[in-house]
């Protein structure tokens, strides 16, 4: 009951902060005192520019569609104790003016519908699979902040890297971005771990012109000497480094640091946990200050947007319980340990 009651506070100081629109609070847990247990019936029900609190719970929501323009925002998606997961997420042709944020979706992103869709924005999740543009696809998009395996597709006649105008920053990529509508793409301060050997970034349309990546870090873990470089990819201000006995081949362009060892204050291999990865640079690393602009390379570019490891929404407070005695005598005073998040 009290975590109940500290999970309703969180949400009412929620609804205060969003109070030009409606919040809709969701709950599948077990004695759940939600407004709605099912993800998909209170998406069906919202209205245009609704807000959608999806609270944590071991059970996943399955597979959602869509086709209002909401926001919806999960409590995260590493916390050891809880998340919000969902299985795929559909943007339907009605999506435009969505956002999604602070969940775990176990396969995939994706849009759906000839319909071209736009503004929208993805931040703070983990999407275990890929982020795909279908059909009409995206039109302003910003992808923030999020750990994701691929975005796109490396085919040339794919039909999943539909988007312009778009912004992908601050992101861990643990595979590679496909894309072929460069002259409106930026890619800039992302972190690869052990990306694609062939390409981490694959331009379908390099025979029309290239794009050029700032700021980002490439960082590999093998015994093999890998190739960044791709047809119609620039690399400006890049960093790259194997942690591994093998190599990396110079990146093609300009003011790139090769092979150098950027010193996060906490990497120790290529995989990401979020409970032991900090992705802050260390003082007399490489990468500060050798950005375009002199800023940062890497996730922390000192921008008001600030990477979180677990998925917490930035300025939406999260409460969690680190601690509570198990059993009290009648009449004694329950101890509870209480943290809380408000980037």
């Amino acid at each position: 009951m009290k975590t109940k009651q500290l999970f309703l506070s969180a949400t009412m100081l929620f609804a205060f902060i969003c109070s030009a629109q409606t919040t809709i609070t969701v709950d599948n847990s077990i004695g759940s005192n939600a407004e709605y247990s099912d993800l998909q019936s209170a998406i069906s029900a919202a209205n245009s520019g609704d807000v959608i609190y999806v609270h944590a719970s071991v059970i996943n929501y399955g597979i959602i569609t869509v086709n209002t323009p909401l926001t919806i925002i999960g409590f995260g998606h590493s916390d050891s104790d809880k998340e919000t997961m969902v299985n795929d997420l559909i943007l339907g042709a009605n999506a435009s003016n969505t956002t999604i944020s602070g969940l775990h979706i176990t396969d995939d992103l994706y849009t759906s519908g000839n319909t071209g869709i736009s503004n929208v924005v993805i931040e703070n999740n983990i999407i275990d699979g890929s982020l795909l543009f279908n059909n009409g696809g995206v039109d302003n998009v910003i992808i923030r902040g999020n750990i994701i395996y691929e975005i796109g597709n490396t085919s040339s006649h794919a039909n999943n890297n539909n988007y312009t105008n778009a912004i992908i920053s601050n992101n861990i990529i643990t595979y590679y971005i496909g894309l072929k509508n460069h002259q409106s793409i930026t890619i800039k301060n992302n972190v690869f771990l052990s990306p694609y050997f062939g390409y981490p970034v694959y331009n379908a349309d390099d025979d029309t012109g290239s794009i050029t990546l700032q700021n980002n870090i490439f960082y590999y873990n093998t015994s093999s000497t890998y190739d960044p470089n791709s047809d119609g990819i620039i690399f400006e201000n890049c960093l790259t480094y194997n942690i591994g006995s093998g190599n990396v081949t110079a990146l093609n362009g300009t003011n790139n640091l090769n092979n150098q060892n950027p010193n996060f204050v906490s990497a120790t291999d290529d995989i990401f946990n979020p409970n032991s990865d900090d992705y802050h640079l260390q003082g007399g690393s490489p990468a500060i200050g050798s950005g375009a602009g002199g800023i940062d390379l890497g996730i922390y570019d000192g921008s008001t947007f600030i990477f979180n490891n677990f998925g917490y929404t930035n300025g939406i407070p999260t409460v969690k319980i680190t601690n509570i005695t198990d059993r009290i005598a009648p009449g004694a005073n329950l101890s509870v340990t209480i943290s809380t998040n408000a980037n």
